[in-house]
């Protein structure tokens, strides 16, 4: 909350268009790599920090209400915080892209092996995901709760 109450106090506006959102994070302020704030916004969103209507991104809270530090800047954890926030801790399947990406795999790559899975064995494609990654030698543990939560819900 704090992050999303800095960027619009500092914007100077209760209301901005999504592509302001992310180029004012990631090239204005510098506070991170445009993709990263992609993953911000989308965990701002399931945390239910920000809102979005149509094209346009607005906090859900009081902006002036938040004590910001003089020259905040977000902490280096902060997608890993905010993703852990969210009110449903499930993982999606755009999300898993984004976390085989981190561990080194070519998106296209993982989405490829996941959809033949998939198709094979007649599963989710996030248990699909969930399986080549974990076939791939990457360590599933950090999101393999949040996954199985996703699929027992859907």
């Amino acid at each position: 909350m704090l992050c999303a109450a800095a960027f619009f106090r500092n914007k100077g506006k209760s209301v901005v268009t999504e592509k302001e959102f992310l180029m004012g994070i990631s090239m204005d302020f510098r506070w991170m790599p445009y993709s990263d704030a992609k993953e911000l916004l989308s965990a701002l969103l399931a945390a239910k920090v920000v809102s979005r209507d149509g094209d346009l991104v607005r906090p859900t809270f009081n902006v002036s209400d938040a004590d910001i530090p003089a020259a905040y800047r977000p902490p280096a954890d902060i997608i890993r915080t905010a993703a852990l926030s969210k009110v449903t801790d499930s993982m999606n399947f755009p999300q898993m892209i984004a976390f085989a990406e981190k561990h080194g795999m070519k998106k296209k790559d993982f989405i490829s092996a996941s959809n033949a899975l998939q198709k094979r064995l007649g599963i989710s494609p996030e248990a699909a995901g969930l399986i080549v990654l974990r076939d791939g030698g990457t360590d599933i543990s950090e999101i393999a709760e949040r996954v199985y939560a996703g699929i027992s819900e859907g």
